[in-house]
């Protein structure tokens, strides 16, 4: 099923990669020209946009003005989302001056804001724009990535960090957004990866910071606050919990190491939406004994890769009046 969904977002980033090639094929061809420095006028800012703007539309409307040689979106560095606004680096000043005279086009029902840069000073360890990666963690944070970027890629890109424990790309409406979340095993690893924000990632400077953990949402007073125990009686000769609130980057070592104390954990099944295969966050823990299960009980609300984690009794009971090791699950 993993296989499955790679090959699919794959295609889906293939599918998009030719579009643009078809429309950079059909725009009309501009005359060779020695790029402009950033900072030397032949950068703009757009601002703005509709949010369903792409690379290929952009070259379109812009086509006339001169050669672009570098798109890059603005995204919130917390959520990943697109700002409605980005830069174009044009091969010539006069390019990206010729394109200042589009301020206040229409652009799918919004006047486009279009005006020669400001020069950013870079900043030590990567792209401008990125003076605070954010507090440490073992996840991170990819943007201005290219549509038709491949895991290999980025794998590659990283290899000397440390190991990789999950890739996640970010889509809407089945398209891929260019941003993408890396789980690496280790908060060292991470930083690592972090300090290489900048790097070139497809032809796109890659903008990397930590991932930002969700704030918590303000309390309702008049709604029962969570618990991480079970809040019901527990089945008599229960050998199973429903483990919850899980990291993404969990997987059975993690979970049977998380659990050491308690016992042996004999079993492990993770819970996967039917319909995407993405992970639910949630899954089955089954140990050699009931009272290996009390034990675990006393974990509850502990932490797993910054996650408390909340824990119930599965709602085992055994088979007929013989029982022996045969069980029935209720759900």
């Amino acid at each position: 099923k993993e296989k499955k969904e790679k090959k699919e977002k794959k295609e889906k980033k293939e599918k998009k990669a030719k579009a643009e090639e078809a429309a950079e094929e059909a725009a009309p061809a501009t005359s060779a020209a020695t790029p402009a420095a950033e900072g030397e006028g032949g950068r703009v800012f757009l601002g703005n946009l509709p949010w369903s703007v792409t690379d290929e539309q952009i070259k379109e409307v812009f086509a006339k003005c001169g050669e672009i040689t570098k798109i890059e979106w603005l995204t919130h560095a917390d959520s990943g989302k697109f700002k409605g606004a980005g830069f174009l680096q044009f091969a010539s000043a006069a390019a990206a001056d010729a394109a200042t005279k589009l301020n206040g086009n229409d652009l799918d029902g919004r006047a486009m804001k279009v005006e020669i840069a400001t020069a950013k000073k870079e900043r030590a360890g990567g792209a401008a724009g990125n003076s605070d990666p954010g507090e440490p963690s073992n996840s991170i944070f990819l943007g201005n990535l290219a549509w038709n970027i491949e895991e290999e890629t980025v794998r590659a890109a990283f290899k000397d960090c440390g190991a990789i424990s999950r890739i996640k790309w970010v889509e809407k409406d089945g398209e891929f957004r260019g941003i993408a979340f890396i789980d690496f095993e280790s908060v060292e690893a991470a930083t690592k990866a972090v300090a290489l924000n900048g790097v070139d990632l497809g032809g796109r400077p890659a903008r990397i910071n930590f991932s930002k953990p969700r704030e918590p949402r303000p309390a309702d007073p008049n709604k029962p606050q969570r618990t991480y125990k079970p809040q019901k009686e527990k089945p008599e000769g229960c050998v199973e919990l429903f483990i919850g609130n899980l990291p993404w980057s969990i997987d059975d070592d993690k979970i049977t190491n998380f659990f050491k104390s308690a016992g042996t954990v004999t079993n492990v099944r993770w819970l996967n939406d039917r319909e995407t295969q993405e992970f639910k966050g949630v899954g089955f823990v089954t140990f050699s004994s009931t009272e290996e299960v009390d034990k675990a009980v006393e974990l509850a609300g502990e932490s797993i890769d910054g996650r408390q984690i909340r824990i119930d009794y599965a709602g085992q009971k055994k088979e007929g009046n013989g029982g022996g090791n045969a069980w029935q699950k209720k759900w």
